[in-house]
This record gives C-alpha cells, structure tokens and sequence, in this order.
C-alpha cells in the first residue's frame, strides 16, 4: 500500500509539473510584435482623428484641454512610430544575417565537395 501510495504521489507530482511547464508563457514573435504594434498605432491614429474633429461633450473642457490630449496622443504615436521602425530594422538585421549565414554555408557545402 505505501509503495502504491507513493507512485500515485509521484505520477500526480509529474503530472502537475508538466501541466504548469505547458501553462508558461512564451515571449511572442517578431510578426506578432509587428501586429500589436501596427494595431496600436492604428488605434492611436482613429483616436487621434477623432480627437481633432469631435466637438467637445462636455462645456467644461476647453480647447486647451483638447489640445493637450491630442498632444499626448502625437507623443504616442511618435514613440509608437519609432518602436516599429526599430523592431522593421532588426527584421531587416536579422534577413540579412540569414542570408550571411546562407551563402556561408552554401560556401563551405562547395568547399566540401572539392
């Protein structure tokens, strides 16, 4: 009984580790980077139109107000901006070592054959 007992204990213990090692999170892809990206600059974009053509709901705030948020909104879209033109650079980093490493490799297949 405790030796059944005991491989019961420790299959239930393999079983709960493997389900939390399954449950991690992984860190997302570049597309997926890029996506979330473009969809944020996206929103930001229409929220910012909207922020120059909507009259004011409320009497309270002026256009000094207005101005502000739709200045804070530029400032996002800026850091927006820049934040995909670097993740496109490491992109175009990244094809270009693929492609070193390709003709690389493609280099020493020909030396080998020699």
């Amino acid at each position: 009984m405790g030796i059944s007992t005991r491989c019961l204990a420790l299959f239930g213990a393999a079983l709960l580790t493997s389900w939390a090692l399954a449950q991690q999170p992984r860190a997302p892809t570049l597309e997926e980077r890029v996506r979330a990206l473009e969809t944020s600059i996206a929103t930001l974009d229409t929220r910012l139109e909207l922020g120059r053509t909507r009259v004011g709901d409320n009497p309270g705030q002026t256009d000094l107000a207005l101005s502000g948020r739709v200045q804070t909104l530029e400032r996002s879209l800026e850091r927006l901006t820049n934040d995909m033109q670097r993740v496109e650079r490491m992109a175009e980093d990244a094809a270009r070592a693929a492609n070193a490493a390709q003709r690389t490799a493609e280099q020493a297949a020909r030396d080998a054959l020699r």
